[in-house]
């Protein structure tokens, strides 16, 4: 092999190892330190509040619809959530998941006929345990903005 195959074999290595370290960044290959998935958790923690707070500020138009589209919300925040908290370790949100199930069910089996307040008024200890568990969450991790 002469001396310029060489190089050329050497500039095909570092081009399919370049190839591969972009792909692998990419890709996700590359963890967030803790500090930054703590931070992420933060913000997803705020985003529930948010979405929960929303559910909850009906008016006298809404519709059970409505309410169900505000968990949807939820739902969505809550996906943000466990995403994130997968990224920090020695985090535990089995009690957030098992109040946003339960506000999910009762959600579930609200009847469409039902006024939006009345609605509320019956979801309201759910969501009420949704926010107590993302609050307990967000001081454990002493999050600055909940």
């Amino acid at each position: 092999m002469t001396a310029r195959e060489m190089d050329m074999k050497k500039m095909g290595v570092l081009f399919i190892a370049l190839v591969l370290v972009l792909a692998c960044a990419g890709a996700g290959c590359v963890q967030p330190s803790e500090q930054e998935a703590e931070a992420q958790l933060c913000q997803n923690l705020g985003d529930l509040g948010a979405a929960l707070e929303s559910m909850e500020n009906t008016s006298l138009r809404s519709t059970v619809g409505d309410i169900r589209d505000g968990r949807d919300q939820v739902q969505s925040a809550m996906e943000g959530v466990r995403e994130s908290a997968g990224q920090v370790a020695n985090v535990r949100i089995d009690n957030l998941n098992a109040a946003y199930e339960n506000l999910n069910q009762a959600v579930e089996n609200l009847p469409n006929d039902v006024t939006a307040i009345e609605a509320i008024q019956t979801i309201r200890p759910q969501i009420q345990a949704v926010r107590d568990e993302q609050q307990n969450l967000s001081a454990d991790l002493n999050c600055t903005a909940q």
